[in-house]
């Protein structure tokens, strides 16, 4: 209502300054003008406040949901504009923090922006604002569209031996080329030739195309990977808190898309700021997506209770709720012996149990230029890489990451 009041407000004021300053002179040429002028602002006014109200707009996101700094699209198109209107038609987007504009484009009534995301999260994108003005430029209404387009931004995916963590069976993509878990008996499709073993081709099907193909069997039950991702600590770490999410939220991601691209059913619940838990195990993309909603909405709290054991107060809590036999991937900040050793009494429940740990230090990021970094701990490193190999020996793979030139510099002493 404000808006109509301001354009009114101006309509009148333009027209009893034409007609007093006729009165006051008397000239002819400033009658004309006067009537000019009035007949102007009738007819605009109510065409600029009409097509204002009449104007649709229509806006499109091309994915919904992306990896960090992904390039994605936003496409917000006016829609109900007469195809002769005299009136200027502008629209000007408003994005929020973070989003990174790479390109836009304003053709045939239709804004297309391309953009990245630099930060884990989730958005609300849309907001723009609409603004109609007459040739003269004499009166303009705007008008503020609400963001209704939601966006969600998961941390990058990287491949788990770049991580170095330790692939073991069925996370053994170095070592287990072939997924066991396939009923031979379900003759699911066929596929071409991919390096595959001799005794998948199918010999007549190869004969028929004029290629190799190889079966395709239906998957039999495969073993669940419980991920457990706790963002729960005890003490300030050695970088910020928004990278020390970003990099535990990322390698969260990293082992769900693992789990995925080998078919093995996955769950993922975060211990932070709030539980959040994905309440089921899939191993399908909408199931993927939905752990990677939870991954965007984590963050982290600080728990200065050193009695305090929140991974293991869930597990005991979930037990039941836990799929039998299932592979536990846990990933937290530190590790004390007396919980390294509660979990251990816990795994009969698991048919195996991986640990990745972030120890207090300082890291360098993934393709960055080696340089010299101060350990403040290096004697837990130490004692963490010892306890890596005793463990190993117990189906435990304990994998330290975000240390990794210095690490691997010490592994070698």
């Amino acid at each position: 209502m404000r808006r109509i009041f301001h354009v009114v407000g101006r309509t009148i004021l333009i027209s009893s300054l034409a007609a007093v300053s006729w009165l006051i002179l008397g000239t002819r040429p400033l009658f004309y003008l006067a009537t000019l002028i009035t007949t102007y602002t009738a007819i605009m006014v109510p065409l600029v406040l009409r097509t204002s109200d009449r104007i649709s707009v229509v806006k499109h996101l091309r994915q919904a949901v992306v990896q960090m700094k992904s390039q994605d699209t936003l496409t917000i198109s006016l829609e109900d504009i007469p195809r002769r209107s005299p009136l200027s038609i502008q629209l000007q987007p408003l994005v929020p923090e973070y989003i990174i504009r790479e390109s836009s484009s304003w053709h045939d009534r239709t804004y297309v922006l391309q953009f990245h995301v630099n930060r884990r999260g989730a958005y609300d994108l849309g907001e723009c604002i609409l603004t109609v003005t007459d040739p003269l430029r004499l009166f303009r209404i705007s008008r503020r569209l609400i963001a209704d387009e939601k966006l969600t931004v998961f941390p990058t995916v990287l491949p788990l031996e770049k991580l170095r963590i330790s692939l073991t069976s069925p996370l053994d993509g170095q070592r287990v080329k072939f997924a066991p878990n396939y009923d031979v008996s379900q003759l699911a499709g066929v596929r071409p030739y991919e390096s595959d073993p001799m005794n998948r081709i199918h010999w007549k099907m190869s004969a028929h195309k004029g290629e190799l193909m190889v079966k395709e069997f239906a998957p039999s039950a495969s073993k669940t990977i419980v991920i457990l991702l706790n963002l729960t600590l005890r003490r300030e770490p050695s970088f910020t808190l928004e990278t020390f999410e970003d990099y535990m939220t990322m390698v969260g991601a990293s082992v769900l898309q693992y789990s995925y691209d080998h078919k093995l059913p996955f769950g993922l619940t975060v211990l932070g700021e709030e539980t959040l838990s994905s309440n089921s195990f899939s191993k399908d993309a909408t199931h993927l997506f939905a752990c990677y909603r939870l991954l965007a909405h984590a963050r982290a709290r600080m728990d200065r209770e050193p009695s305090s054991t929140v991974f293991l107060d869930y597990l005991r809590r979930e037990r039941l709720r836990i799929p039998a036999r299932s592979q536990l991937f846990l990933i937290q900040h530190e590790l004390k012996e007396e919980e390294i050793g509660a979990l251990l009494r816990m795994q009969g429940q698991f048919s195996r149990i991986s640990i990745c740990l972030f120890p207090y230090g300082s890291f360098l990021l993934y393709g960055e230029r080696a340089v010299p970094y101060f350990m403040p701990d290096i004697e837990q490193i130490a004692r963490l890489k010892k306890t890596q190999r005793i463990l190993r020996d117990a189906s435990v793979d304990l994998s330290i990451i975000g240390l990794n030139d210095t690490l691997a510099a010490l592994g070698e002493t």
